[in-house]
């Protein structure tokens, strides 16, 4: 299996999450944050499914606390992923078989009041 060229979008407070270093890089210290990231492929010659994506964005771009964002192979409650414009619940949610070039955002739908 070959890398993949992902496109990234965290917004609605996901995007808090993310070191702030990528967020400074991406030109945004607020606000919706958009990456394009290249998430290696499966060492054992298996299909990067989105379950990779996620343990790629809590070891490599989430700034602390991994574990509100993905713990014990569950996406933290709160937290909408939308791939390619659908819900990825219609899309097999973590066993998604991700393609080059696929958008997936991350939303939050918890807010503080």
């Amino acid at each position: 299996m070959e890398d993949l060229k992902l496109t990234l979008k965290f917004s609605s407070g996901a995007e808090l999450m993310i070191k702030d270093e990528i967020r400074a890089d991406a030109g945004t210290k607020t606000g919706d944050l958009e990456l394009t990231r290249t998430l290696p492929a499966t060492t054992d010659g298996k299909p990067t499914i989105a379950k990779d994506l996620l343990e790629f964005i809590r070891d490599n771009l989430i700034k602390d606390r991994q574990e509100d964002f993905y713990d014990k192979e569950k996406l933290r409650p709160g937290i909408l992923v939308i791939i390619n414009g659908s819900d990825w619940e219609v899309e097999d949610g973590p066993e998604y078989r991700l393609q080059n070039n696929d958008t997936v955002e991350f939303i939050s739908t918890l807010h503080g009041g």
